[in-house]
């Protein structure tokens, strides 16, 4: 009846005309930032970063409850300090690139040595 070609440009047909059906029709009904302005979206941002950066460092608390959960306590003077195990992972990055610097170093030393000792490669 129809051919191969035909039935497969119809079927395309009538998946693009339902996709843009249903596209056409919820494009308008979708509300991202309904009535606000970007001002205050971004105000609202910074509020939520600055309050978490207030909870893991610097921010007053009473409780232990009032700093984030896992990564900081409530030090002694009532301001949110980082873990032990914060700063012992700290330290070990710190420490670990220390020691790959030291560790390229030394090895392009060594194999500089190598070829002025051993020139009969």
């Amino acid at each position: 009846m129809f051919s191969l070609k035909t039935c497969l440009f119809l079927s395309l047909l009538i998946a693009t005309l339902a996709i843009v059906s249903v596209t056409a029709s919820t494009a308008g009904s979708r509300k991202l930032l309904e009535d606000d302005n970007d001002a205050s979206t971004f105000e609202d941002a910074k509020e939520g970063f600055t309050s978490f950066v207030d909870s893991f460092w610097g921010g007053s608390c009473t409780s232990q409850q009032q700093c984030a959960d896992y990564i900081a306590t409530c030090g002694q003077k009532g301001e949110c300090r980082p873990s032990w195990w914060v700063w012992m992972i700290l330290v070990c990055i710190v420490l670990s690139f220390v020691a790959s610097c030291i560790c390229c170093i030394c090895c392009g030393i060594c194999s500089c040595i190598m070829d002025c000792l051993c020139c009969c490669r």
